[in-house]
């Protein structure tokens, strides 16, 4: 379980967190417990077929305590470049699932390794059932460019 306090007084604890991290051009999503973490992965654009993987692992009665997605910092500081159609459909996917469960969902700027996960949780600490993910795209609109 990971640990949840909001000030002084304590709130539920997370059992079971899911990650979306569309970043390096594939498809990640991982289901983490205080006890392991279980990773699916595919190339780009398979987030679907990735949480279908996901949700036959949860079985039809569980369902994670939180969603975090990765997404790009606002500064533009750090190296997560993702196109607005990923940030689009990882976020869209957040928000749909926390919805569905009545879970918060909440962006955050990543990690790596082990520190994904510590990042998710502490990211996901004070958020209430109602929290959802706003998208942010850092690179410039092309929109209007014409196709080469």
């Amino acid at each position: 379980m990971f640990g949840r306090t909001e000030g002084n007084s304590p709130s539920p604890l997370f059992q079971m967190v899911l990650i979306i991290d569309y970043r390096q051009n594939e498809s990640r999503l991982l289901l983490a417990d205080g006890n392991s973490v279980r990773s699916f992965c595919g190339e780009r654009g398979a987030g679907f077929d990735q949480l279908n993987c996901a949700l036959d692992e949860l079985g039809k009665e569980a369902r994670p305590d939180g969603i975090a997605v990765v997404l790009p910092e606002k500064s533009g500081t750090d190296d997560v470049h993702m196109s607005w159609s990923t940030v689009r459909a990882a976020v869209s996917m957040a928000n749909s699932l926390a919805f569905a469960w009545g879970v918060p969902a909440v962006g955050f700027s990543g990690g790596a390794g082990g520190e994904l996960v510590t990042a998710a949780v502490e990211a996901l600490r004070g958020a209430d059932a109602s929290s959802r993910v706003s998208a942010f795209y850092d690179g410039e609109p092309n929109i209007t460019k014409p196709k080469a």
